[in-house]
């Protein structure tokens, strides 16, 4: 028993020791494991294993190759390198020793993508087993590297006989590079930048340093000629590549010394013609390819000597039948393949293929052939195929076919062919392919029932009507028919009965209205059917008899409706796109039964899908641009193969997430995918999962929707944008609008005190979200004259505005514990109080701008510390507490500009306001006192405030100009000091007495100067054209802009405006832009700002029909308040000019802060020509003439005064109209210019003469009264202007022409 044991273990050792043994011998290559960066590869047919590693430059290799160990050394016999291309590295070679450590039985060498300038000598030394070398640097990708080669790089390479140097940017090659290498049997220098082939050495002149080179690659470089011997020392070359060079002469023996020479490809260069002695020591030459030159000649015997040659490419010149002649190809006797398309041939003349018995292709198509000579082709006793295709024959007749015997394929394609002989394919009868397409045959042929062998017949493109019941007799092994693009109307059941083996049919793009049931019953094999661009309107029992179709198409007819059953189970591809189809039918439930994997219905009217309408076999399915609304829940759900469904520009409103929802996928499987965009979803509670659609599908029971990014929804909530991005939606945007709700757990909802009661208030939309987390009450613009009493009381959105609710009281928004966000703007709210917002303290956005609030004490928002975003602006504050905002300690926005406020000290009102808050002061008349400035500037520098937009009480400067004038708290406290020392010693009081009188007298003109400022400043400016006071204009200003003025006014307005009050200024010389004359049609908000920027002053006209017109329009106002928005405060009130035609309503805002912070001119006051003359800027005339003394006294060309008070001839509906015959504007630098504004100089002269310079008697009425307002502008009534009109002239009499318009003028004054 122990002996047993002992013999077991013995044996078991033997065994192991045998079979390790024989791993170990065995192991090959591929089991050693590669270096980091590198893995085995096979290497080309022969299936050897190839080490190929990636480095960052070639400086990396030796450091890899040091890290081989000593078996995989011995074990690499092909390399290959490739560099990083990512981060342009430079690879450097810097000794002559080699960049790679010895690898003795390295046979293979490639390096690839590594950018090296300078290959020195020796660098493959160590190589020295190496067969093939290949080194391509691409240096082209980096537009001046070059590839230089030292003269001894290739120094003991003994064995080499493949050497590729192609993408190199090589220029040239230095002497004697070749020489080690003497047994160089291919060498490739394609792409490269060789210009001089006779420098490379291959001459006779030079000793033959490459005695056994076979192939020579030098295309795709620089060669322009090919110079005579420069490559005869290249005795064994058998193939040599020139193409896509630019070769444009050729030495009469620049072949010479080539006699082994087989494949010669010289294509794509610019020869023009050959030497005739170019190929007479190449007689072995098999291929010779000449395509895409310029040739026009054949010299005489030029192919005589070529008596081996088979191929011969001569397309794409401009060879002519002068050249292609009987003499031309005579002597290939050996040719196979002859390429003549795409040239200029009129002809084939009888002879001009005679001798080429061999010939099996001839390419003649592309060229002006009009005549076939009888009996042209008859020499081709070989021929198999025949190309005649896009030329000009008309016609084909049996004697051009005889000693076609052996032809295969015939293609006379796009000829002018309109009938065939009978017998003209008689001796074709081995014919297989026939293509007869674009030509004008009106039947079919019935030469084609001879050919018995055919496999394939193209007639398409044709005029062809009618199929008879004989047309295809005969045809028995036609495999295809193409009869595309003809004029058939009919398929009868006998029209293809003569075609048993018939496979593939193509009948698109004809009349076809109708199909006979079993039309294709004597088809047995037909396998795929195109009926696309008919006119069919049903398909019922046509193609049920076929079992073996797989392909259908009849897209693009008139199919009304469609059921799977007139369908053989056999279908896998169903194309019935572009049809009237408005279901997919499924009445006998064959849907199991089906193969269908693409189907695509697509621009149908199919309103519904459900799993009844798609086949369970589907993988593709496209239903795009058609009218489908509802998808029924569980259509996908039996749909195992599903990969790709398209839903995209439907009709789809609500989806269910149970209608896309698929059994568990598995994970060797990808998920089907969904695309749904382009259609109007409604994104409401219900659809409130889509966004999170590809979150569910790691569940794998849903696809993936792809083109989730372009869904655009379309939102409930009416104040919301109309259309939102999909992705950019909140849970809590997706809204459901209710009426009234109870929750489950509510007892008590036929109480009104109920807070679960849910009730929408009278003429308001109320919304929910899914989770009722978000509760919408919009109450905007519906007439309330108080806040609604039976407002939800978890409403978390409330929108009051556009109503009336003047004095809001305390507790009317008590119990919405939940609102976040009120909306209260443009309300007409007029005060609120301590307890108004008391017990919505989860309030964090409040709205109450554009109302008429008047202060703010300091208790109203006690309630509201959760308060993030705050708007007051466009109000009327005047006063605000200090303790107002103190426990708003998450203050983000606070906007309170447009105010009145005068003295507000933030640093105080806003001690917990950090630097990320933005809080918007602009627009408010600020008391400019010098002691609390240097504060204010700390504050507004902290918080990033613009003093700029920021003007004092009196209108005059900024708050800018105020803290400049302020200067430094410290420099004023010493100047008060120095002035507090007191004069000593000395009687002063006869030079005090002296001062004060000089004082006084100064203080008396100060004052008078000052009271009568407005006057004195006209009188200069319209006396010598001088502008006195802060009325100058900048000089930048002044040059930069290019209107003088651009006037905004009412559309009603334009004959007023353009015909007298522009003329006015535009005989002045200034440039004026006028919204409605010079501007083209555009929304107000790109139309008014960019002319407003472009113009030194902003005039707006207010009249009656403005204010109660454009001013209105809010858009319009929108666009005007960004206008001015644009311009500096500080220069707001130069450059904004009110014309005030109207009594100013007294409560807008708006309106009385632009009264506050411009220029007004009122129509109508005394000297209103000059004040407004004033207001705008001199023309660039009158600046130039202002400096002229003689021209100080010069008088406007023409005068008008203004109206006087009472008139009757004021228009009853506030329209400004403009006077007959008024003076003709300037020319503005408008691009668009009114046809009415148009004049002769005639007119201009005479109306000029007719208006003379008067002046209005009356009293002067001030510009600004103390609050800088307009006085007493209800005293002038409704008074616009006044006119006289002008004597009617009388009318010609009957027969006579009158000379002068019969027009009564109307006169201004």
């Amino acid at each position: 028993m122990e002996s047993t044991r002992l013999r077991l273990a013995m044996l078991g050792i033997v065994w192991s020791l045998f079979f390790n043994a024989g791993t170990i011998h065995g192991r090959s290559i591929t089991s050693l494991e590669a270096p980091t960066g590198c893995e085995w590869k096979k290497d080309g047919e022969d299936g050897e294993k190839a080490l190929a590693c990636r480095v960052r430059t070639i400086a990396n290799v030796p450091s890899l190759i040091g890290n081989l160990s000593a078996i995989q050394v011995d074990s690499i016999s092909s390399l290959a390198l490739e560099c990083s291309d990512v981060l342009f590295f430079e690879s450097q070679i810097d000794g002559p020793h080699g960049f790679f450590s010895p690898l003795p039985r390295l046979e293979k060498l490639r390096v690839d993508y590594c950018k090296i300038r300078y290959l020195p000598g020796g660098v493959f030394a160590s190589a020295h087993n190496l067969r093939t070398l290949s080194v391509r640097t691409h240096n082209g990708d980096w537009s001046a590297m070059t590839l230089e080669l030292h003269r001894d790089s290739l120094r003991s390479l003994t064995y080499l006989q493949h050497l590729d140097l192609a993408d190199n940017n090589l220029w040239t090659l230095p002497s004697e590079l070749l020489c080690p290498v003497q047994s160089l049997a291919t060498l490739n220098l394609t792409r490269n930048k060789l210009q001089d082939i006779v420098s490379l050495g291959f001459s006779d002149l030079v000793e033959s340093c490459t005695p056994s080179l076979e192939v020579l690659d030098l295309s795709n470089n620089d060669l322009s000629t090919l110079h005579d011997r420069a490559l005869s020392n290249l005795r064994s070359l058998t193939v040599l590549k020139l193409q896509e060079n630019v070769i444009t002469a050729v030495g009469d023996h620049a072949l010479a010394g080539l006699t082994a020479l087989h494949s010669l490809n010289m294509s794509s260069n610019r020869l023009v013609a050959l030497p005739p002695e170019l190929f007479s020591r190449t007689k072995e030459l098999r291929e010779l390819i000449l395509s895409n030159n310029s040739l026009a000649v054949l010299a005489p015997g030029l192919l005589d000597n070529l008596v081996e040659l088979q191929i011969l490419d001569l397309n794409s010149n401009e060879l002519t039948n002068r050249w292609v002649n009987r003499d031309t190809f005579s002597r290939l006797v050996r040719l196979v393949i002859l390429d003549l398309s795409f040239n200029a041939l009129t002809r084939i003349d009888a002879h001009v293929f005679k001798g080429l018995y061999s010939l099996q292709i001839l390419k003649l198509e592309h060229n002006d052939i009009e005549t076939l000579v009888d009996g042209c082709f008859g020499s081709l006793t070989n021929l198999h195929s025949l190309t005649l295709s896009h030329n000009r024959i008309a016609r084909f007749d049996p004697a051009h076919t005889i000693g076609l015997t052996t032809l295969n394929q015939l293609f006379l394609d796009t000829n002018k062919l309109r009938t065939l002989h009978r017998h003209v394919f008689d001796n074709l009868t081995g014919l297989q392919d026939l293509s007869l397409r674009g030509n004008y045959l009106t039947e079919i042929p019935y030469a084609v029932r001879v050919l018995r062998s055919l496999k394939t017949l193209d007639l398409g493109k044709n005029h062809v009507s009618r199929i008879d019941n004989d047309s295809f007799d005969g045809l028995s092994e036609l495999y295809g028919l193409r009869l595309v693009d003809n004029k058939l109307e009919n398929v009868s059941r006998e029209a293809f009965a003569a075609l048993p083996a018939l496979q593939v049919l193509n009948l698109a793009n004809n009349y076809i209205r109708h199909v006979e049931q079993s039309a294709f019953a004597n088809n047995p094999v037909l396998r795929a059917i195109r009926l696309d661009g008919n006119q069919l309107t049903e398909i019922r029992g046509a193609f049920t008899s076929l079992t073996t179709l797989v392909w259908l198409n009849v897209s693009d007819n008139k199919l009304l409706w469609f059921d799977y059953s007139h369908l053989p189970s056999s279908i896998e591809w169903l194309d019935i796109h572009a049809n009237q189809i408005s279901e997919l039918g499924n009445y006998y439930a064959v849907r199991n039964t089906l193969r269908i994997k693409l189907l695509d219905a697509s621009y149908n009217q199919i309103v519904e899908i459900a799993d009844a309408n798609v086949p369970d076999s589907v993988e593709t399915l496209v239903l795009n641009n058609n009218k489908i609304r509802s998808i029924v829940p569980g259509t996908f759900l039996q749909k195992r193969s599903l990969e790709k469904v398209v839903l995209y520009e439907n009709e789809i409103r609500s989806l269910d997430v149970a209608a896309i929802a698929l059994q568990t996928v598995p994970e060797d499987v990808e998920l089907p995918q969904f695309y749904i965009g382009n259609n109007p979803i409604l994104c409401n509670c219900s659809m409130e999962w889509l966004p999170r659609i590809n979150e569910m599908a790691r569940l794998r029971q849903h696809p993936r929707v792809m083109d989730l990014d372009s869904v655009t929804c379309e939102m409930v909530h009416a104040r919301a944008t109309p259309r939102r991005p999909l992705l950019s939606l909140k849970p809590k945007d997706f809204l459901c609008q209710y009426v009234a709700h109870c929750f489950a757990l509510c007892h008590c909802c036929d109480f009104d005190a109920c807070d679960c009661e849910m009730t929408c208030p009278d003429n308001c939309s109320c919304y929910h979200d899914h989770s009722w987390s978000s509760n919408v009450v919009d109450c905007s613009n519906a007439g309330y004259k108080h806040v609604p009493e039976r407002i939800p009381m978890d409403a978390t959105e409330i929108y009051l505005d556009g109503n009336e609710l003047g004095d809001l009281g305390s507790h009317v928004f008590i119990g919405k514990r939940r609102l976040e966000v009120l909306f209260l703007n443009n309300s007409g709210i007029s005060a609120i109080h301590n307890f108004t917002f008391n017990g919505v303290g989860a309030l964090r956005v409040l709205h109450l701008e554009d109302n008429a609030l008047r202060e703010l004490r300091g208790f109203e928002f006690d309630q509201l510390e959760r308060m993030s975003e705050l708007y007051l602006d466009h109000n009327a504050i005047a006063t605000v507490g200090n303790t107002t905002f103190k426990k708003m300690k998450n203050l983000e926005v606070l906007r309170l500009d447009s105010n009145r406020i005068v003295n507000f000290r933030p640093w105080e009102a806003l001690p917990s306001v950090g630097d990320s808050t933005r809080v918007a002061l602009e627009g408010n008349a600020w008391s400019c006192e010098c002691g609390s400035a240097a504060k204010l500037r700390g504050w507004l520098a902290e918080h990033r405030g613009d003093p700029e937009k920021m003007y004092c009480r009196d209108g005059a400067e900024t708050l800018a100009q105020a803290m400049k004038r302020c200067g430094d708290p410290s420099t004023e406290a010493v100047s008060r000091g120095i002035q507090e020392i007191p004069l000593l010693g000395g009687n002063f009081v006869p030079l005090l007495a002296g001062a004060l009188v000089v004082v006084i007298a100064i203080c008396l003109f100060v004052a008078l100067a000052f009271a009568f400022r407005q006057d004195v400043r006209l009188w200069a400016h319209a006396r010598y054209g001088l502008r006195l006071g802060k009325m100058t204009t900048p000089p930048d200003e002044e040059r930069d802009r290019l209107y003088d003025g651009y006037i905004v006014y009412s559309e009603r307005d334009e004959d007023f405006v353009s015909r007298f009050l522009a003329a006015e200024l535009e005989q002045s010389g200034l440039a004026l832009c006028l919204h409605w004359r010079d501007l083209p049609p555009a929304r107000p908000q790109e139309a008014v700002p960019p002319a407003a920027a472009a113009a030194r002053r902003v005039v707006i006209i207010f009249s009656p029909v403005f204010l109660a017109n454009e001013w209105q329009h809010t858009e319009f106002r929108a666009a005007l308040r960004t206008a001015l928005e644009n311009i500096r405060p500080s220069s707001r009130k130069r450059r904004v000019v009110i014309l005030l035609a109207t009594e100013a309503p007294a409560r807008d805002p708006e309106f009385q802060l632009l009264l506050q912070t411009c220029t007004v001119v009122m129509w109508g006051e005394k000297r209103f020509w000059e004040k407004l003359r004033f207001a705008m800027p001199d023309s660039v005339g009158k600046r130039r003439d202002s400096k002229k003394v003689n021209d100080r006294n010069r008088k406007p060309a023409r005068y008008t005064a203004a109206p006087s008070a009472g008139d009757v001839w004021t228009k009853p509906n506030g329209v400004l109209v403009a006077p007959v015959h008024a003076p003709t504007p300037t020319p503005t630098q408008s691009t668009y210019v009114s046809s009415a504004s148009s004049r002769t100089e005639d007119e201009d002269s005479g109306a000029e003469h007719q208006h003379q310079h008067q002046h209005q008697h009356g009293g002067y009425s001030a510009l600004h009264t103390g609050n800088a307002r307009p006085a007493s502008l209800s005293s002038r009534g409704s008074h616009l202007y006044s006119t006289i009109p002008e004597p009617p002239v009388p009318t010609a009499p009957p027969g006579e022409v009158l000379t002068h318009p019969a027009n009564p003028r109307t006169y201004f004054v």
